[in-house]
């Protein structure tokens, strides 16, 4: 690795040196109180950072009807931060969607 592409990827590690997560007041546990589960469930979420946002393959371990709790690991470190529920997606729901999957209704079976 050169000094120029060192430089870049410390540059990149500094913008990225805490994740932004939900608020307490955010959060509302009074109102959505938290669940949790074991084993973790494996996702891809957007976590938020300073000046950017990345896709991240993650667990989650805790969740309210609006956000989840995802822990993920950067390199060496261990992160968790609860995002809200639309920026979390289950591993296996995007391995399985084809984009340009149509759905096909069988015209026997008329509800």
């Amino acid at each position: 690795m050169g000094p120029d592409q060192a430089g870049r990827l410390q540059a990149q590690y500094a913008r990225r040196a805490s994740p932004i997560g939900l608020t307490v007041e955010e959060l509302d546990f009074e109102h959505f109180p938290a669940k949790n589960g074991f084993p973790g469930i494996p996702v891809k979420a957007w976590i938020r950072f300073l000046n950017c946002a990345e896709l991240v393959d993650g667990e989650v371990y805790a969740w309210t009807a609006k956000a989840a709790e995802v822990t993920w690991n950067d390199g060496p470190v261990t992160y968790r931060t609860w995002v809200w529920s639309s920026a979390v997606t289950r591993r296996e729901e995007m391995m399985t969607r084809n984009l340009g999957e149509r759905v096909t209704r069988d015209s026997s079976s008329s509800e």
